[in-house]
């Protein structure tokens, strides 16, 4: 019977060496040499120089850098077996919610791959992995009622930012990148997404309007500057764009969640609601697969029961016998 990586004893560099990796006696490098520490100094530049953004260089870096204090960053990688790393992944359990353990699991596992694909280790405690079942919790959209309130209590870069992210679904990011250049004058705007992807999101007139409103407000604008700056004139912040949401929210009195993210699954439900198909919204949301766009839409009850009375197939034979 094949031993998995978690048979593998949980050992000190010195206590002997464990069954050899998928590099053999032949290879450049023993294959179980190269120290953790190394190992992620190398990752993380492997990864700058694929052009990885800056926040996914940080989030990299936070997740290899918490594994390099636990085990030591002179610790060989492959003697570093899966039965330990799922120790340490419960304890972070404790302070941790579920959707941050799996971020982990996703982040330990791509160091993993890298590390074997590259032979410097074969990684296999990394690679053996599972993502934990993340429970699928649904975030609930802003009603009509909330929109409207809060758009009748918003000043002219809140109503900006408010039908931005409501007729687009734009990620955090994503808003703090535009420029005022990015609105193109066919009614659409360009925007920087994930793995500095570039794509184009169509605009509707209202929240058009209200994006050259705001700018024309502004002194000196030309077309290299930040679309949403803040008091002093410095580019909004991520932190900047969700205070303004949630100080907005409540203002507004909105039970629901108010932040940009809760505008992106309310983007994305009207969407379908008034009839855009998945397809399109796949590509408006930037995502790569249909599966994440499963994630943002849920149908309410009485969505469903309209649809269904819309498409009925019983009722539409039935009226065509009449």
């Amino acid at each position: 019977m094949a031993t998995s990586p978690d048979s593998f004893p949980v050992c000190s560099p010195d206590s002997g060496r464990p069954p050899r990796g998928s590099l053999d006696s032949g290879g450049v490098l023993d294959a179980f040499a190269v120290s953790l520490g190394a190992a992620v100094d190398l990752f993380i530049a492997a990864k700058a120089a694929e052009g990885a953004s800056p926040r996914t260089l940080e989030w990299y870096r936070m997740i290899t850098g918490r594994a390099v204090r636990r085990f030591g960053s002179d610790r060989p990688v492959d003697r570093i077996p899966a039965a330990e790393l799922r120790v340490w992944l419960l304890e972070l359990r404790e302070t941790l919610a579920p959707e941050s353990i799996a971020g982990y699991v996703r982040g330990l596992k791509a160091f993993g791959n890298w590390c074997n694909s590259e032979e410097l280790a074969a990684a296999a405690g990394f690679r053996a992995l599972r993502r934990p079942h993340v429970p699928h919790k649904l975030i609930a959209p802003f009603s009509t009622g909330e929109l409207e309130r809060l758009l009748a209590l918003a000043d002219p870069r809140e109503r900006a930012l408010t039908l931005l992210l409501l007729d687009t679904g734009l990620r955090l990011a994503e808003v703090t990148s535009l420029r005022v250049g990015d609105l193109r004058p066919d009614g659409t705007i360009r925007v920087l997404g994930k793995g500095s992807m570039e794509r184009i999101v169509p605009l509707g007139t209202t929240a058009r309007r209200a994006l050259l409103r705001y700018v024309a407000g502004r002194d000196l604008v030309g077309p290299a500057d930040p679309l949403f700056i803040g008091r002093y004139g410095a580019p909004l912040s991520r932190r900047g764009i969700q205070y303004a949401i949630a100080r907005l929210g409540r203002r507004a009195g909105v039970g629901t969640r108010s932040s940009p993210h809760t505008f992106r699954h309310t983007f994305a439900r009207g969407y379908l609601v008034n009839g855009g198909d998945v397809f399109s919204l796949q590509q408006i949301l930037g995502h790569a697969t249909l599966d994440m766009v499963r994630r943002y839409v849920s149908l309410s009850e009485a969505d469903l029961v309209a649809r269904h009375r819309a498409a009925s197939p019983a009722d539409r034979l039935a009226g065509a016998r009449r």
